[in-house]
């Protein structure tokens, strides 16, 4: 409902009358993201127009905004960057926070390789700087323009760097966090004025409180500050390019740097590939590269996506690719890291793929003839070492191989997600499945997602892309592993729309009924309701929270869980 003029006067004596919007026009700005009409049962692809938007500049604004809830029918929702519907106010009773004016980077500490964040400074900003001094962050899929404090401290997210940068939950350091009774805690270490290295204190850990798995999508209160863990970068700290958006190439390939694609003869190949050069600790970055996704990458419109597939060329050699950034910190490791790459590709029988062939229409067509009766093409390749060092090396190619070099460390390195190119194939772009758990489980997830497609390609309601859209990598080494099966959808037709619904839904009773995990989609009061039974009944105790912590539901709760029922206590 609109503010009434008390109401506004109210807000606009906490912030400012320049930072409280009400004008319908820009309300309906913050009632639409991605894929609103898979979440909506009715189809819409909009969603609630929220009461107003607040932009508040500090922690001491947003404790007196959570006070005003508590004591009002309002609720609020905080977001930073945005993106996803999860984003969205649930009811027009709810006043949505955009924190884009806290968007200072506090500290960074160099030596002990912490960063202290507010919640509008992007994977960009600070890897920017992060990188010029041989450090970076962990920066999720959803590019590099989202914000690291909603990542690490209030939701999921998994990125192509986790296999040396680990996971953003994993990586926080400690936070401010405005509780939705207005009061302020800040969690570890620097709740004792001791510095920002440690989310735990001398007690019992709140974490799994205020964050657990996937996090409370602002459903309560509001995180204004974080602190998170960085890794080391031996990778370049400048680089000079060529090209303009979104086709940016490198002049020169870092020296001590290799981007490859990995293509293995096998699923089980593949699971096992990764393993291994997660136990050589070999890559900066990772991207399982599905089939469909590896034309995707390698052309620029759906006329030469179409006639790449069309070929018939990428089923034979791109089902099980993995792409992959090493960088070393002197001549001596990078040496060893060739030699171990390898020595893996040598144990899996697999097969770079070679940069250096036009991915043209024309040459794509003459190819796709030549190799019409060519079971595995990338087979000399498999076979002979030298053929694979001169593919690498040769001057034949060598502007398109610098070019699509360039595309990895774009994705790899500085997480330069191309949306454009993702959603181009049909406009719309939906997941299921993605439970972060051992890359064994994730393989388990899309192969299920692959077969579950299979019947709505048939009947024309999602992109025929192969069916194994399973998207990740593996995180620490090998220690765990992350595969989200995409959907490629119209979301202009009801009937596709509808075949996304009862995918995601059908995975999500897949992943207990198959124990394939807590998925993606695992989150919010319905999701909650659904899993809960079959993991210790957790959807309870997160109610007993919410209870506790914001007994006037001051916070926008679909997203996270809605209060106790009195009837319902835990065993």
């Amino acid at each position: 409902m609109p503010l009434d003029e008390r109401t506004y006067e109210t807000l606009t004596g906490i912030v400012g009358e320049l930072w409280v919007e009400r004008a319908p026009c820009v309300l309906d700005t913050y009632a639409y993201y991605q894929n609103p009409e898979t979440m909506n049962q009715d189809g819409s692809q909009w969603l609630p127009r929220p009461a107003a938007v607040l932009l508040p500049d500090s922690a001491e604004e947003i404790q007196e905004i959570m006070r005003f809830c508590s004591r009002s029918k309002y609720m609020a929702k905080p977001i930073s960057t945005g993106f996803h519907t999860a984003a969205a106010a649930s009811n027009d009773d709810t006043i949505i926070l955009d924190l884009k004016r806290m968007n200072r980077i506090l500290d960074i500490d160099e030596k002990n390789q912490i960063a202290v964040v507010e919640p509008y400074v992007r994977g960009i900003d600070l890897q920017t700087q992060l990188l010029k001094v041989g450090l970076n962050c962990h920066i999720v899929s959803a590019g590099a323009m989202h914000s690291l404090l909603a990542s690490h401290a209030a939701a999921w997210g998994y990125g192509v760097t986790g296999s040396s940068t680990s996971y953003s939950g994993r990586n926080l350091l400690g936070v401010e966090w405005v509780l939705p009774n207005g009061d302020i805690v800040t969690l570890g270490s620097s709740g004792f004025g001791a510095g920002w290295f440690s989310c735990e204190g001398p007690g019992p850990s709140m974490r799994g409180v205020m964050r657990g798995f996937h996090g409370t999508f602002g459903g309560l209160g509001v995180f204004t500050k974080c602190s998170i863990k960085l890794y080391k970068y031996d990778g370049p700290r400048s680089w000079d390019f060529e090209g303009q958006s979104p086709n940016y190439v490198l002049k020169e390939i870092p020296k001590r740097g290799k981007f490859v694609a990995i293509a293995f003869p096998s699923r089980k190949a593949e699971r096992d590939g990764g393993y291994k050069m997660g136990e050589a600790e070999l890559n900066y970055g990772e991207f399982r590269t599905p089939m469909f996704f590896t034309a995707l990458g390698l052309t620029n419109n759906n006329l030469e996506l179409k006639e790449a597939l069309d070929s018939g060329l990428f089923p034979k050699f791109a089902n099980h690719v993995l792409s992959c950034a090493f960088f070393a910190a002197s001549d001596g490791e990078f040496a060893w890291k060739e030699e171990a790459l390898a020595e893996i590709i040598k144990e899996t029988n697999a097969a770079p793929v070679p940069f250096n062939l036009s991915a043209s229409i024309r040459s794509l067509k003459l190819a796709g003839k030549l190799l019409a009766g060519v079971k595995d093409p990338l087979a000399p390749l498999r076979k002979s070492p030298a053929l694979r060092r001169f593919a690498e090396s040769s001057s034949f190619g060598a502007a398109q191989r610098r070019a699509t070099q360039s595309r990895l460390f774009w994705l790899l390195v500085r997480n330069a997600v191309n949306i454009q190119s993702a959603f181009r194939p049909s406009q719309g772009m939906a997941t299921m499945m993605g439970a972060f758990d051992t890359w064994d489980l994730a393989h388990a997830q899309a192969e299920y997602a692959a077969k579950a497609k299979q019947k709505y390609i048939e009947q024309g309601l999602i992109i025929a892309d192969g069916g194994d859209l399973g998207a990740g990598g593996t995180f620490e080494s090998g220690h765990l592993g992350y595969l989200e099966g995409i959907i490629l959808y119209d979301p202009s037709n009801p009937a596709s729309v509808e075949a996304v619904r009862d995918l995601v839904e059908g995975g999500l009773r897949a992943s207990i009924d198959e124990a394939l995990g807590v998925p993606i989609a695992g989150f919010g009061v319905n999701a909650n309701k659904e899993l809960g039974p079959a993991c210790y009944h957790y959807d309870r105790w997160v109610a007993r929270l919410k209870s506790a912590l914001d007994p006037n539901t001051a916070s926008d709760p679909f997203f996270y869980s809605e209060p106790e029922d009195e009837d319902d206590n835990p065993t």
